[in-house]
């Protein structure tokens, strides 16, 4: 990012901060202002991925949708939903509050869903834009209708069930976005891509096979690395994750490094890779592979650079708010004399 996109960066978000403070907000997507709190219950199931998958592609084309990045990003957004709690007890009271947000203020909070991820992972939100640049468009009526409709039918069949659990074992167990992409797409792009993610038994079988060493269970050394350079949306590190944590070990011990040719099942693994929490030293990284022989190099090295970056950003943004508070404070003292 540039000095001047810095300082735009840092200059709206001072802005958005004494624009609260002054309670003159007047934007229609501000839950601040906008939102409602009339918010009557949904019916709420813990639905399997593939039927929520099908659910949510099916409430898109029938609200007229085309795109994939839209309904990808709603689902994408909300297992980020940074709201968790035990046993995802909370679920359906947050789902009800979503479900009754006016399209503006649902697209909002949507955005801010996923941006409250940059100041934590900042390389994981960059690869995971593809989802979320469509939040910063001026959507017509056709796209806002379809954000509410696969809003309501991904909370219905239980995104937030799926991943509002403060254990991350619970939000594991299955790969949501996954089963999203794979249903939106049609099946003659899925081929032309050459895109067919793993089934998830499958993926639970394989990593089971690769910890048993043939004389039982092989505990993984804390500091050992996996990579994976066709991860699709991550579905072999979940179910190897998953194989971690039932042998009693923490998978953020580990490196995980995922490399994946489309951008938008990059942005999904880069998505699933926060929701299943696999660590500080998870990556992901989007190219081709065979024609950049050193893209897993890469993909660490830009994540050290944008982690510097946000640095960077937070103590001039802390700066910045200081001072025109400061200022604010002087003017007053120098008006009350």
């Amino acid at each position: 990012m540039s000095a001047e996109s810095t300082t735009a960066l840092v200059t709206e978000a001072v802005a958005e901060v004494l624009t609260h403070k002054a309670q003159n907000c007047t934007d229609p997507g501000c839950a601040r202002h906008a939102g409602t709190m009339d918010c009557p219950p949904i019916t709420v199931s813990r639905s399997p991925g593939s039927v929520l998958g099908d659910a949510v592609a099916d409430a898109w084309y029938a609200a007229g949708g085309s795109r994939l990045d839209i309904p990808a990003g709603v689902v994408a957004a909300l297992a980020l939903w940074p709201q968790k709690s035990p046993g995802a007890a909370a679920a359906d009271t947050i789902a009800a509050y979503i479900a009754a947000q006016p399209p503006r203020v649902l697209v909002r909070g949507l955005a801010d869903s996923a941006n409250y991820y940059w100041g934590l992972r900042p390389d994981l939100w960059t690869t995971a834009r593809p989802l979320f640049d469509w939040t910063t468009e001026d959507l017509h009526d056709t796209h806002l209708a379809g954000v509410c409709a696969v809003a309501r039918a991904a909370l219905r069949h239980g995104v937030l069930r799926h991943t509002g659990d403060t254990d991350p074992a619970e939000r594991s167990r299955a790969d949501l976005m996954s089963w999203v992409i794979t249903s939106l797409r049609h099946h003659h792009s899925r081929r032309s891509l050459g895109e067919y993610h793993t089934p998830p038994d499958i993926a639970d079988l394989i990593a089971t096979v690769l910890a048993d060493d043939g004389t039982g269970r092989r505990p993984h050394q804390p500091g050992e690395w996996m990579l994976e350079p066709t991860a699709g949306t991550g579905g072999m590190f979940r179910s190897a994750a998953q194989d971690m944590r039932r042998g009693g070990e923490n998978p953020a011990e580990r490196g995980w490094l995922m490399l994946e040719l489309d951008p938008l099942a990059a942005a999904g693994a880069a998505v699933n890779t926060l929701v299943w929490e696999l660590g500080p030293r998870a990556f992901v990284g989007c190219g081709d592979v065979l024609a950049q022989p050193d893209l897993a190099e890469d993909t660490l090295a830009r994540a050290h650079g944008l982690a510097r970056h946000r640095d960077d950003v937070m103590k001039l943004l802390s700066f910045a708010i200081a001072t025109r508070t400061t200022e604010q404070l002087l003017s007053a003292l120098t008006a009350s004399r």
